[in-house]
């Protein structure tokens, strides 16, 4: 279990419908939804002024419930992002 997860862990039973969720431990509220992906990553992406990223959980609602898009570390450089490294 990577750190990112194990710090996501506690905050996933309060996942409910939306698109997309987010989890970010080190924010209040730890949970947020988006009505698009672009938004939760950048949530997940958003750098602050400090050392990369603050990373998270991205989530997209399907219909057998969550689905985990993708998990960043925090710190993790912002051109190092899953989704930067797909495309």
């Amino acid at each position: 279990m990577t750190s990112m997860e194990a710090q996501c862990a506690e905050h996933r039973g309060k996942l409910r419908y939306e698109p997309f969720a987010t989890i970010i431990p080190d924010r209040r509220p730890a949970v947020k939804y988006h009505p698009g992906l672009g938004r939760a990553k950048s949530a997940v992406g958003w750098s602050g002024g400090w050392s990369g990223v603050r990373g998270g959980e991205i989530y997209e609602h399907t219909a057998d419930g969550w689905a985990l898009l993708f998990r960043v570390e925090a710190g993790t450089p912002a051109d190092e992002l899953p989704w930067r490294e797909s495309q």
